[in-house]
């Protein structure tokens, strides 16, 4: 009968631990929801925020990590300054958790774009809780890297967020494809 009981516990603690891991997944991580389901080739990904120019869900665009989207950056069209970006909070991270924020990247040959940062911030937003920045020669061309950044929470949740900063020269090429994003806490 102790047996059992410590089977059950040890059943009972490991559920409960991948509950906890599962509070962390993203939603549409892959980027193939489109924020209006009604429109397959809506350039808005459902559960991601966005803001700037040209961070765009891709129907169209290849080659893909997994699935028949990606997020793409179209550095060639940006004609401002400013970043452009997405984020996405997830607020079931219990506070302490060491959280790992990941998302694949595929440079296009010839891409000039100057930084590409995963944050984390608090939930919701606020200052860094840590930020990686990753610059094009980093990066090599034609082929899916994974980039990632870490950091502990000190309060329940966290917001995760890719970062484009544009190129200096006036004339921009090349464009960069973000595909199978994923969280972990622990």
């Amino acid at each position: 009968m102790k047996s059992i009981d410590v089977t059950i516990g040890a059943v009972l603690a490991i559920l409960f631990a991948m509950a906890v891991l599962a509070d962390a997944a993203l939603q549409n991580p892959s980027f193939e929801m489109p924020d209006n389901p009604e429109e397959y080739t809506c350039d808005r990904a459902a559960a991601w925020g966005r803001w700037g120019h040209w961070i765009n869900r891709e129907t169209g665009w290849s080659p893909t990590r997994s699935g028949n989207c990606l997020l793409g950056y179209h550095h060639f069209r940006i004609e401002e300054q400013d970043t452009s970006g997405v984020y996405q909070d997830v607020g079931d991270i219990p506070a302490g958790r060491r959280c790992t924020f990941k998302v694949n990247v595929f440079k296009d040959e010839g891409t000039d774009v100057a930084d590409v940062e995963l944050r984390l911030e608090p939930f919701n937003g606020g200052e860094a809780l840590a930020s990686t920045h990753y610059d094009m020669d980093s990066l090599p061309a034609g082929t899916w890297r994974q980039l990632q950044v870490s950091a502990k929470n000190d309060a329940e949740g966290v917001r995760v967020l890719i970062i484009l900063t544009p190129g200096t020269s006036h004339e921009r090429s090349g464009a960069l494809k973000f595909d199978d994003a994923e969280l972990a806490a622990n």
